[in-house]
């Protein structure tokens, strides 16, 4: 799934504090540009700025915002402009905000995530600066996947970085960082997005998650709990399983794309430690690396090391290159 336009990037910027109405109007067509048709109502003239950085993958666009304090406001005559109906959900990076739609109100902190839906009005407000992640898929694509209605869709409703819905904010935060660093990565792992958000609202509306998006959302709960926990020399495949609730069976089900499993995921992180560590800290001799990346012994880690990259750890060290990518 590449990319269809690349990564584009939209800056307004007023550091002069004038406020000029056409800075504003293209800060709006940014947004327009980005999601859907919106109504821009800055709150303060003064050293306004805002930026997006956006890229589409068929059925899913990506982007990362962030500007000053305004009002955003999608109305029914902007509604009126467009066809298309989407499911917008947003993580909170830096400062918050406010959601309204349907009759509530959302007050969204960093960490947290919310839905909303494009085809019914809400309005956004923000007090001060702010930051934010934005995924954006069709209405029909999330459900069909999520096998509940657009009414049922748990508009204005702050996720909770700790609920279970949260691990996928986690993921959408990360995948949109890692677009500007490494977008032919972001457009493998984008392919599990509208899954991903199927089973994140419907598990946030009280529904059973569908029997695909259930399995994508427990991959990314096992994968989470491996980062969390692969410098644990003792983590074994069945503490990984008994740490996600889940069985050895399905374990190895929902991880079935590397050849051996588990075992060969916790090692690509050991090692993916390891190398940041060789390469930040040349005062640490590779014996306590091993140990801190959560290998047993120095024999163990340089097994690994070779197995995945193709070199030595002193080698890389060296260098600073793999010879292979992990």
């Amino acid at each position: 799934m590449n990319a269809l336009s690349g990564v584009r990037r939209v800056e307004v910027g007023d550091s002069q504090g004038g406020g000029s109405k056409q800075l504003f109007e293209q800060w709006e067509a940014g947004l327009t540009d980005a999601y859907v048709p919106l109504a821009v109502s800055p709150r303060g003239t003064e050293g306004f700025r805002g930026w997006i950085a956006h890229a589409a993958y068929n059925d899913v666009s990506l982007s990362t915002v962030g500007a000053s304090r305004q009002r955003v406001d999608r109305t029914r005559s902007l509604i009126a402009r467009t066809d298309d109906e989407f499911l917008l959900a947003t993580v909170q990076i830096a400062g918050s905000g406010r959601l309204h739609q349907d009759g509530r109100v959302a007050q969204v902190r960093p960490g947290e995530m919310v839905f909303y839906d494009s085809s019914r009005p809400y309005r956004w407000e923000f007090d001060s600066d702010w930051e934010m992640s934005v995924a954006r898929v069709p209405l029909s694509r999330l459900r069909q996947r999520a096998g509940i209605t657009a009414l049922e869709i748990p508009t204005a409703t702050t996720v909770a970085r700790n609920s279970p819905a949260g691990v996928v904010a986690e993921f959408l935060r990360e995948l949109t960082e890692l677009q500007n660093t490494a977008p032919e990565q972001a457009a493998v792992l984008a392919s599990s997005t509208v899954d991903l958000l199927a089973a994140a609202t419907a598990l946030t509306a009280g529904h059973k998650v569908p029997g695909e998006s259930s399995d994508t959302l427990t991959r990314r709960q096992v994968v989470e709990f491996m980062r969390r926990h692969c410098r644990d020399t003792t983590l074994t495949v069945s503490a990984i399983a008994a740490g996600c609730g889940v069985s050895r069976r399905t374990l190895y089900r929902v991880l079935e794309e590397f050849e051996e499993g588990p075992a060969t995921l916790l090692r690509r992180m050991r090692v993916e430690y390891a190398c940041g560590l060789l390469t930040a800290r040349r005062d640490l001799p590779v014996t306590a690396i091993a140990h801190s990346a959560g290998f047993a012994t120095e024999r163990q880690f340089y097994r690994a090391f070779r197995v995945e990259t193709g070199t030595t750890p002193a080698a890389f060290r060296a260098t600073g290159v793999l010879p292979r990518t992990l």
